[in-house]
């Protein structure tokens, strides 16, 4: 059985996507399963275990004419491969193409009613649409799922991405400061791509001073989440770190061995729950019940919208709301009564 995935982007929808390969590996364990990602992608889906191979494309280069060669090469290469399957798990004009010039008998992927962009109809000619009100990594899943008649709910396990010796050295020594020596080991990840899915910090603050027992490593992507970062760390400067940036592989490792991991709606939230590590997450203008890990063990607080707004997804401001009020005026005694409850308890 040899089976293509076509999920180009994001970062959050590839590793959303996870779930089916554990699935398809369970289904068929001797399987080739390739994959096709952008390219700044595909350092993260190469370290996946169950990965034979990864397309990196460079979809805007192909844009530009002097790049034709490079599509051509790229095409030659794909085409060198007879599937058994295709899966565009992206529903775009941009992966229809891929799927298009794939070679194989099945080509599966969303029906009219859940297709991002209607051409992708073109090029796959088995079509499913996902039932409503499921998490995000169960969309995916159904859609290969109702393809080969499976009715059973599936248990995602989990991954440990594979690292190198040097990278796992470097874990180590991050898990060996005296900082991290005794209690629960929280990482904290207090960043996001938008404002608006952001505690401020007096309230995380506050929310850190209410976990007694904890020390904290502090995660940051850019420049401001590093200032961001440096000063809670000065806060608790006996039991906190802050670690300098690693490549995904990795972050999610290092994830494995945390005891909790703390975040917005992010990317590092979505990395940790690849992981068996329990999760506790904030989410406003995103919906917890659509995003947020699947599993007892991920915990969520869902803020409201006091403009009275609602959504399947995320908010249709969720870029020019002026406040961001369903997250950034959360207080801190909201966010330790919903950390407090009991393991097990989903959204609030």
């Amino acid at each position: 059985m040899k089976i293509l995935i076509v999920k180009t982007s994001a970062f959050g929808d590839v590793i959303h996507t996870f779930p089916v390969l554990s699935y398809l590996r369970k289904k068929f364990p001797d399987a080739q399963i390739d994959w096709v990602v952008e390219k700044p992608i595909s350092h993260l889906v190469e370290a996946h275990p169950d990965v034979h191979r990864v397309y990196p494309i460079d979809s805007k280069q192909w844009r530009k004419l002097r790049s034709l060669g490079g599509f051509f090469h790229y095409r030659t290469q794909l085409r060198s491969e007879r599937y058994d399957l295709v899966l565009d798990l992206q529903g775009n004009m941009k992966s229809g193409l891929v799927t298009f010039l794939a070679k194989a008998k099945e080509k599966v992927g969303f029906a009219r009613e859940s297709v991002s962009e209607w051409p992708n109809l073109l090029f796959t000619n088995k079509r499913y649409n996902p039932p409503k009100g499921l998490n995000i990594r169960e969309d995916y899943l159904s859609i290969v799922q109702q393809h080969f008649g499976d009715c059973e709910q599936f248990e995602d396990p989990g991954v440990v991405l594979e690292v190198s010796e040097e990278q796992r050295k470097k874990i180590e020594d991050i898990l060996a400061q005296s900082e991290l020596r005794e209690g629960k080991r929280v990482l904290v990840c207090p960043g996001s791509a938008w404002h608006n899915k952001q505690l401020p910090y007096e309230t995380l603050r506050k929310v850190l001073q209410g976990m007694p027992g904890s020390s904290f490593l502090f995660l940051w992507g850019n420049d401001a989440e590093k200032v961001f970062a440096q000063s809670l760390q000065q806060e608790f400067p006996e039991k906190s770190i802050v670690i300098d940036r690693m490549d995904l592989p990795s972050l999610q490792n290092l994830m494995s061995s945390m005891d909790l991991v703390f975040s917005m709606d992010s990317l590092p939230l979505h990395l940790a729950g690849t992981t068996t590590t329990p999760t506790f997450s904030l989410f406003g203008a995103s919906s917890a019940e659509k995003y947020r890990p699947k599993g007892v063990q991920h915990c969520s607080l869902q803020g409201e919208c006091p403009y009275g707004r609602t959504f399947e997804k995320r908010c249709p401001v969720l870029r020019t709301c002026p406040t961001g009020a369903c997250i950034r005026e959360l207080t801190s005694e909201q966010v330790l009564e919903a950390y407090d409850c009991p393991q097990g308890f989903g959204v609030r």
